[in-house]
């Protein structure tokens, strides 16, 4: 599983301030120390390969939005080690965890960005360079329910909601136009339904992924130990 995919499951699964809750079981008390190592980096000590937020290093990744076309390398996530959760409820009894988070600031770098497309059918762009991009007072709220497929842990059913209070974009090496097209369709491919439904699809068909090779009662032990 890719790094940018890790971190939506990450967030989904558990994020951590531990001070904003209070876990009620083994459970809870086990996601919320699992994403505090990741927090800090301490992710070699873990019984599982999850990345280390300080800061998150993910792949290269290409969108196509409203008529253009986006790709983006080299890039470098900062914030989520300030994430912290708001509420938390998971039953290892029912396998469900029920989460609440709030990230400050994303910050958000590209080395290399490469965005085509036309402009009210006038004029072409075509600009490269690097991206910049702070994403600020994330909200999001999960209700996830795990369940057996044969000798695998699955995610079974899954529901995903977020908000963004704010987006800014800068494209170094594109003019004042593009940069406000830019901030305006990026604002818009966040919020959009479209990529809410695709995120669904790919936490749980990523999460899946991972969870392989271990029943529901393993998973609950091996995070319930940590």
């Amino acid at each position: 599983m890719n790094n940018y995919i890790q971190v939506i499951v990450l967030l989904v699964l558990g994020s951590v301030a531990i001070e904003c809750v209070t876990p009620r079981n083994k459970f809870e008390e086990g996601l919320l120390r699992l994403i505090e190592k990741c927090r800090n980096g301490d992710v070699q000590s873990l019984p599982v390969a999850f990345p280390s937020l300080k800061p998150l290093r993910i792949p290269p990744m290409k969108f196509d939005y409203d008529g253009y076309k986006i790709s983006l390398s080299e890039i470098k996530v900062k914030g989520l080690e300030d994430l912290s959760v708001e509420k938390l409820s998971a039953s290892p009894e029912d396998m469900t965890v029920t989460m609440e988070i709030f990230i400050p600031t994303l910050a958000i770098r590209a080395d290399r960005y490469h965005l085509q497309g036309t402009v009210m059918y006038i004029f072409s762009i075509d600009d490269k360079g690097v991206l910049k991009s702070n994403i600020n007072s994330l909200r999001a709220r999960a209700n996830i329910r795990f369940g057996a497929r044969r000798n695998d842990t699955v995610v079974t059913h899954l529901k995903l909601d977020y908000s963004v209070d704010d987006i800014q974009i800068q494209l170094g090496g594109s003019s004042d136009t593009v940069n406000s097209i830019a901030n305006n369709m990026i604002s818009d491919l966040i919020n959009s339904s479209e990529m809410k439904s695709r995120l669904h699809h790919l936490i749980k068909t990523q999460a899946n992924e991972y969870l392989r090779e271990h029943t529901p009662e393993e998973f609950v032990e091996i995070v319930s130990s940590i």
